[in-house]
């Protein structure tokens, strides 16, 4: 059984530890965590809590950064100061901020992802949903989705988009020539569509389907997934899509941005995104999430379970969010649509017990990605489902940051500090 001493790939640390990897004494670990910067949490029947090793690195280089321009430079890379300036979204307390406009409120609005997309490419916001064309996909697109949706490939469902969307992209001409065209809104809306129909990979039909004319993203993908057309399901995707739309700089997003400032084309930009959200850090904390709920499991199950590796020093799979030391609103938002669905079973009833229990005893709260397991679940969705759907939102954060990239006309090119080994 690992101890708190056996810190190999372990996510938390005890007071003594902690206090040692930032030479400090108890009285300013403790100030730390009052002002949310390190993260703790309780351990069931034992007095002493746990600190989050990430918070902890954090912290430590934001101190290091002082002595130089090679510490910043280092810390920049990890949750430290930031890389560089973005007028695309802003994290506050209670989520994210797009161009100025909250996203729970946008999706209180009824504003359509459509839309979103556009207010986070152009800076415009119409409550009007625009119709975006449908191209036909070609038929080498569709016979490539059908060798992609074969096993074991559908288990490699973001990596499959990205193979997508770069043949895409080739299909559109030389790179120079892409690159002189200007028509990155008109390849966002195409590769967008595509994705919608590659989203029939995780369907219980396992393969692409064509979006129709005059179809929104949203009844594209109630179709794709093969769910049934309610008010309740367009309202729940809708909401899923435009939460998931940006949110700071993600792998995903930073490694959008790099290929941005090297010239890269628009589908090798978003294919760079997809392979960086496809490791187990991102988006296969969906899949983490999954196989610790198991299916069936009770409330107690579970809260046992996740006693056991928080005693162990290891993190409980889609709980805390460093950038949320009071809870991540957009889980608290597709909760709320969870709780409220007509159907509840067993298992959901089983689910939010769980996630009270452990708010209670550990002071944990849920992130997105547990909180979209969940809705998913509660919509009869399948596992690949909710990591598609996180990507399908997070497509038009991308685009815009690809955007923003350009206009700055600068290479990003982070230092390395080399560091003696032996």
């Amino acid at each position: 059984m690992p101890t708190l001493r056996d810190r190999n790939l372990r996510d938390y640390v005890s007071a003594a530890e902690a206090m040692e990897m930032l030479h400090v004494r108890a009285q300013t670990l403790y100030a730390y965590v009052s002002r949310g910067l390190i993260h703790s949490v309780a351990q069931k029947g034992v007095k002493d809590k746990l600190y989050l090793r990430d918070d902890i690195n954090r912290v430590g280089k934001r101190t290091l950064a002082r002595s130089g321009h090679g510490a910043v430079a280092a810390s920049a890379m990890d949750w430290g100061e930031p890389i560089f300036p973005t007028s695309i979204t802003e994290i506050t307390p209670e989520g994210p901020r797009y161009r100025g406009h909250l996203a729970s409120e946008l999706v209180a609005a009824g504003v359509s992802f459509e839309s979103v997309a556009q207010l986070l490419w152009t800076g415009e916001l119409t409550m009007s949903a625009p119709l975006w064309p449908v191209r036909r996909a070609s038929a080498d697109i569709i016979k490539i989705t059908q060798t992609l949706g074969a096993p074991p490939s559908h288990n490699n469902l973001l990596e499959a988009f990205g193979v997508v969307l770069l043949l895409l992209g080739m299909r559109r001409g030389p790179v120079a020539h892409r690159l002189l065209e200007q028509q990155t809104l008109l390849a966002a809306r195409d590769i967008m569509h595509t994705v919608v129909g590659c989203c029939g990979l995780a369907g219980p039909a396992r393969q692409f389907r064509l979006m129709r004319k005059g179809e929104s993203m949203v009844q594209g993908l109630l179709a794709s997934l093969s769910l049934e057309a309610t008010g309740e399901n367009s309202e729940a995707l809708r909401t899923v899509l435009i939460l998931m739309a940006d949110h700071e700089l993600p792998p995903g997003t930073l490694s959008a941005r790099v290929v941005a400032s090297s010239g890269g084309t628009l589908h090798s930009c978003l294919a760079s995104a997809l392979c960086a959200t496809s490791g187990a850090g991102v988006g296969r904390l969906y899949d983490r999430v999954e196989e610790f709920l198991g299916h069936g499991q009770t409330a107690k199950a579970l809260v046992e379970h996740a006693g056991r590796l928080l005693k162990q020093g290891q993190s409980l799979p889609g709980f805390g969010h460093p950038l949320y030391p009071k809870g991540d609103p957009r889980a608290a938002q597709l909760l709320d649509i969870a709780r409220r669905r007509e159907l509840q079973t067993r298992e959901s009833r089983a689910l939010f017990r769980f996630i009270d229990a452990i708010e209670a005893s550990t002071g944990l709260r849920p992130r997105q990605e547990f909180a979209l397991v969940v809705l998913a679940r509660s919509m009869g969705l399948p596992p690949q489902a909710t990591a598609a759907l996180f990507v399908m939102g997070r497509l038009a954060g991308w685009v815009a940051h690809v955007q923003e990239q350009r206009e700055a006309c600068t290479l990003l090119r982070p230092r390395a500090r080399f560091v003696a080994q032996g």
